[in-house]
């Protein structure tokens, strides 16, 4: 392991932090500006658009939420036009849900939007800084995604 300053390993921590906060706030902004939805109806609607439809369970999955929470999203999603229910061919008892069109143009205009920003910022970069920005956010996608591997079995992180 490499030695670093507690300093150093400080402004680690308050940086990942405030990059976790801009993210989801931002991100939420963007939502309700483009599509009027919340961040967690968004990111259910998300994850039907990126893998097509889906059972609640595995929707509730993907976007980070309880299912009873998904559940109740996704009822009023389908009440206002943006998600249908249907049976699955395969298993009768089995309901899966997938956009409308309405649907599709809210996510379409959402990440259409995110991209736009995000094009503005990527072409004020260098090439050099590109490179170096993509290669730590990939970094810090992986060590995000460790991060949970650290906890004891109650959630909480080891002494």
């Amino acid at each position: 392991m490499t030695d670093f300053d507690e300093q150093e390993f400080e402004a680690f921590v308050a940086a990942t932090h405030d990059l976790f906060t801009a993210m989801r706030r931002n991100r939420g902004r963007l939502a309700r500006t483009e599509s009027n939805l919340s961040l967690s109806q968004l990111g259910l609607l998300d994850a039907v658009a990126t893998h097509g439809p889906m059972l609640v369970g595995q929707i509730a999955g993907h976007a980070g939420v309880s299912g009873p929470s998904a559940t109740r999203m996704l009822k009023q999603l389908e009440q206002n036009g943006v998600v249908v229910r249907q049976r699955s061919t395969q298993d009768e008892r089995k309901v899966l849900v997938d956009l409308t069109d309405q649907g599709r143009d809210l996510v379409e205009r959402q990440r259409n939007a995110l991209r736009a920003g995000q094009r503005a910022h990527f072409a004020a970069l260098s090439p050099e800084q590109r490179a170096n920005f993509v290669d730590v956010l990939q970094q810090m996608a992986t060590m995000i995604g460790q991060w949970s591997e650290f906890l004891i079995e109650d959630g909480t992180w080891p002494e």
